[in-house]
């Protein structure tokens, strides 16, 4: 239809008939700027095309697989369950005559294409991320014959209980990535090559035991909240919290909004479902005893029902390489909140996609002239995030993108501020922003910057649509990149991950280049860099949870790493799971750990601390690792 070859090349136009069709043309259009981004991205045109076909593969994928699910919920009309019968396509005519009379002459796949692209445009405002429907992958469609053959496997009845639970979104994850991983794995570990970039997200999935996902969060963020408040009901509901020895400090009190989880390397957002249902719980409880004494004195949410929509708004934040994975991460914690409150208003989410592919210099220039922007501190932070996110789609939040934006942030803070006091006239100072005040932390200082230069971006887009340009490519990289950015400022009362593990023998140069400047002192494998960066964004008295490969805690080349952490964390619990602790990984080739530490800079409190430890080496299985936990946890909570 659009003449695009595997090898990146397009047929001329005029050899092509079906461009007499506007919309067909429009999109020859989008291919063809598409490729000419990719190649100044620095990919080759052929990689280009195979990096579309994946988008769109899992685009359509990921979309239909949710209204499947948001149909089952009602949260949506019928919309794939009966295919071209389904009772939402048959309003969607009778509202749209042009559809309905290209189904009347027999287009019916046509004007059900259309159907699903409406659809998506429906839901998009609250999570764009997987329902954008002006994106290249929206518009190319599946053949006809096989949206059909899958709407038969996803409808078909032995199905249905996978539709009623959250989870089904990473097992969906999984099973798309199946033959992507055995053949990244054939490469790296039988032909001995090193991992390219686009290898990373399938070479490094694994996903953890929902046993392992509880016991690391509520010992994490549950334990923040009954240090909080000692008198939590909560307390009773958290089946695996580990009573503590010793005397552990109590938590400042502050509202439920405003305590934030971070999980760096979120996937399918596994963790982000447990926190969802404990900071719900923690909200209910605010509700309950606000104005109480060692309680906030009012709630931050005015009735149950604000609830689902402002945990995703202020608490719950997530970062991954692979869009397929921060799609579903947005897809997972929307249906969790719907679940909670079908009319709950989803109006913001905090998942960043850190697949950024360097954007022309050349729209960037456009971008800043044509804006005119009044401070100086727009084109200085675009030029700078320009720069420093060459790499980012392979380094993820490894990459400490935020420390050249905060030099830049901190000296537009002091300006302002010395204005504020000075009064002086002078227009390298006056030009401040709206809504500044020196009271404002960096990360909000930060947001008044983003929205400002999202609104610009946005009409930068209109007014390159109206003279006919299509410059979808920068917006949509840009926008990427000033999201990452505002996680990666901010600072986490909970850090919880199962990072990727791989070795520096299967790293390519980039990334092993990186480690060795960056991460000096765990360079060794993936996990133990992010184990210092998730360190790195916590707060103070923040606790980081993490299940990673056990090495770090033996061998002399993570030495330094150890006393770095101790320096700095007290070690709460850990469940030194060893070998076999991943139903899907046999032998003894991954020895894990799982253990949450907790930022103590009092040096007296750090070293009295006392950590309950459980080992669980000799397990032989995943389950009866679990069994042996659950086992001595009930034993030790009868001594104590």
């Amino acid at each position: 239809v659009y003449g695009l070859h595997a090898d990146g090349s397009l047929e001329k136009p005029e050899s092509l008939p079906t461009l007499k069709d506007p919309e067909t043309r429009e999109i020859y259009g989008q291919l063809i700027r598409y490729l000419d981004d990719e190649v100044v991205a620095g990919l080759e045109r052929k990689e280009a095309v195979e990096k579309l076909v994946k988008e769109i593969a899992f685009t359509h994928l990921n979309r239909l697989v949710a209204f499947k699910m948001m149909e089952e919920r009602k949260l949506i009309r019928e919309t794939v369950r009966r295919g071209h019968q389904s009772n939402g396509f048959k309003f969607y005519l009778a509202d749209h005559p042009e559809d309905e009379n290209l189904f009347n002459q027999g287009k019916i796949n046509v004007a059900y294409q259309r159907f699903l692209l409406w659809q998506s445009g429906q839901i998009a405002n609250e999570i764009a991320m997987l329902f954008d429907p002006d994106t290249l992958p929206s518009r190319l469609f599946p053949r006809a014959s096989i949206l059909a053959e899958f709407l038969s496997m996803v409808n078909a009845e032995i199905l249905s209980p996978a539709w009623q639970v959250e989870e089904t979104v990473g097992w969906v994850y999984q099973f798309f990535n199946e033959k992507e991983k055995s053949d990244v794995f054939n490469r790296l570990f039988n032909e001995k090559q090193k991992a390219r970039r686009e290898d990373i997200p399938a070479a490094t999935q694994l996903f953890t035991p929902h046993w392992i996902v509880k016991f690391l969060t509520e010992n994490a963020l549950g334990r923040l909240w009954i240090q909080m408040h000692p008198d939590t009901s909560l307390k009773s509901k958290l089946e695996y919290l580990v009573p503590l020895a010793g005397n552990v400090p109590a938590e400042a009190v502050k509202q439920v909004k405003d305590i934030t989880l971070l999980d760096p390397a979120c996937g399918t957002m596994h963790f982000g479902l447990v926190a969802f249902d404990l900071f719900e719980e923690m909200y209910m409880e605010e509700l309950e005893k606000c104005g109480s004494e060692g309680w906030p004195a009012t709630a931050s949410v005015q009735s149950e029902d604000e609830i689902p929509a402002s945990i995703l708004k202020h608490n719950i934040f997530g970062i991954d390489i692979d869009l397929r994975a921060a799609q579903l991460s947005a897809l997972s914690l929307y249906l969790r909140a719907k679940r909670k409150n079908k009319n709950a208003e989803i109006a913001n989410h905090n998942i960043a996609c850190a697949d950024v592919l360097p954007f022309s210099t050349k729209d960037l220039g456009r971008f800043i002239i044509e804006m005119k922007f009044s401070n100086p501190i727009f084109e200085k932070m675009l030029r700078r995030m320009r720069e420093q996110l060459e790499d980012i789609n392979q380094l993820g939040s490894l990459m400490r993108v935020e420390k050249e934006i905060h030099d830049i942030v901190d000296d537009e803070r002091k300006k302002h501020q010395r204005y504020r006091q000075n009064k002086m006239i002078d227009t390298s100072l006056a030009m401040t922003l709206p809504g500044m005040d020196e009271s404002l932390s960096e990360a909000e200082y930060y947001e008044i910057l983003e929205a400002q230069m999202i609104q610009a971006l946005d009409f930068f887009r209109k007014s390159a649509s109206e003279r006919g340009e299509d410059i979808q490519f920068f917006i949509g990289e840009a926008s990427k990149s000033l999201r990452i950015l505002d996680l990666m400022l901010r600072r986490y009362d909970c850090v919880v991950a199962n990072p990727p593990y791989m070795s520096r023998r299967n790293m390519n140069d980039t990334l092993a280049d990186f480690l060795e400047k960056s991460y000096p002192n765990a360079k060794g494998d993936l996990y133990a860099a992010f184990i210092v960066r998730c360190a790195e964004l916590c707060k103070d008295s923040g606790r980081l949870a993490m299940i990673t490969q056990q090495s770090f805690m033996f061998i002399s080349s993570y030495e330094k790493m150890r006393t770095d952490l101790l320096n700095e964390f007290s070690i709460e619990t850990m469940a030194h799971t060893g070998p076999r602790a991943f139903p899907e990984i046999s032998g003894e080739k991954v020895n894990t750990t799982a253990f949450i530490l907790r930022r103590e800079p009092d040096t007296q409190k750090r070293e009295a601390s006392e950590g309950i430890y459980f080992r669980l080496v000799h397990e032989p299985d995943a389950d009866s690792k679990r069994v042996a936990f659950e086992k001595a946890l009930a034993e030790l909570k009868q001594v104590q």
